[in-house]
């Protein structure tokens, strides 16, 4: 079978990775003639500027709490295979209230979470302090760890799958836009790129993340997701990288106001909810970097001594489905779709599945999570 391949994010690298195995567990591996295709390169995109945690930290609702941790061991058995890796990094996550209702929240989610069989736990001070030592939040901090969750270098990670693709047989065309799907009647038949070329295809795999609704919509295919150049969109948020740090961040860290964690070159990576506000894609430069100095201030309250700038600061614009869920799935004859916010998590456990269900093998785990699942519901 030929399929093609459309975004080399960490969904469309897992995808080609996986396609390009030898045969196991019923998918057709080598078989398959692979072609990927992106307008810049593996891991440029959302997926190299993402906070990227991995995680199954939401309890409200246990199916898809049980398809994320699952995804969870995907990574891990991933990781083993290309010899545990630096860019991926399963160091545990901490987080910490302060306010009553968040703390009353923080350890409901903890409970909940215990109670689902994930490795959840309320630890005292002393050992946040064992755990990150250079950490320092207020006394009476509510402080949760959660030890199974960790992180990757979403950039590395994913050229890493696009490259064993590649050697493994895959086509790589990068500098270049699918700017249509190509059509005989209700089929998809491949695409068309910005440099006048057809590429054909028995199978599209549409993984290009936000830009897919427009790529989409060219064969009168609608995808829900949110729209990132609405003004207030909640798609784009902002992540800063500083400058090599002369302080160690070991784990994740979820503070009020700040998410911290290593970055590649030994800096660290800084993000805050509550700062995206705003930051839509009309946001100015000014205004980002004004985001950029307020995320280092707080980065030096939390880890005294910090003396790292900011070296850069980047708009990561998500692909949000409009409730929450993966939208995974066939959408027309020869056209298959694979998009989702959570896509670090989700990436390489998507591609085992999406590998046995294209090859003729039931995959029930992506039942709820069709594209056209509230048409379904309507009728």
């Amino acid at each position: 079978m030929r399929i093609l391949v459309v975004g080399v994010g960490i969904i469309g690298a897992s995808l080609a990775d996986r396609l390009t195995r030898p045969a196991t567990g019923g998918g057709a591996g080598s078989r398959d003639e692979v072609t990927i295709v992106d307008a810049e390169g593996p891991g440029a995109g959302t997926s190299g500027t993402s906070y990227a945690w991995i995680n199954a930290n939401d309890p409200e609702d246990p199916s898809y709490h049980r398809f994320r941790t699952a995804a969870m061991s995907t990574w891990r058995d991933l990781a083993a295979g290309f010899g545990d890796p630096a860019w991926y990094r399963p160091a545990g996550n901490t987080v910490w209230a302060t306010a009553d209702d968040a703390k009353s929240r923080l350890a409901d989610r903890v409970a909940r979470l215990t109670g689902l069989g994930y490795t959840a736990e309320l630890i005292e001070p002393a050992r946040l302090r064992e755990l990150e030592p250079h950490i320092r939040p207020r006394q009476d901090a509510l402080i949760a760890h959660y030890a199974d969750e960790g992180f990757v270098h979403g950039g590395s990670a994913t050229r890493a799958l696009a490259e064993r693709a590649c050697r493994a047989g895959a086509a790589l065309i990068t500098g270049r836009r699918a700017v249509r799907l190509n059509t005989e009647g209700d089929r998809v038949i491949g695409v068309h790129l910005d440099d006048g070329r057809d590429l054909d295809a028995d199978l599209t795999i549409c993984a290009a993340g936000r830009h897919s609704p427009a790529l989409l919509a060219t064969a009168g295919v609608a995808l829900p997701l949110v729209d990132p150049s609405v003004p207030g969109s909640e798609a784009p948020c902002l992540v800063a990288t500083t400058s090599p740090a002369d302080v160690v961040v070991n784990g994740l860290v979820h503070a009020p106001g700040l998410s911290v964690r290593a970055a590649e070159g030994g800096g660290l990576v800084l993000e805050s909810v509550e700062l995206d506000a705003g930051v839509d894609e009309s946001a100015s430069l000014a205004l980002m970097e004004m985001v950029g100095d307020e995320l280092l201030a707080r980065a030096r309250a939390l880890i005294p001594g910090l003396t790292a700038k900011i070296a850069e600061i980047r708009r990561c614009v998500r692909p949000l489905p409009l409730d929450g869920y993966p939208l995974i799935g066939a959408q027309r004859p020869g056209l298959y779709t694979a998009v989702t916010h959570s896509g670090i998590t989700l990436g390489p456990h998507l591609a085992v599945l999406i590998d046995r269900e294209i090859h003729g093998h039931a995959a029930p785990e992506l039942a709820p999570y069709r594209p056209d699942r509230a048409d379904r519901a309507a009728s």
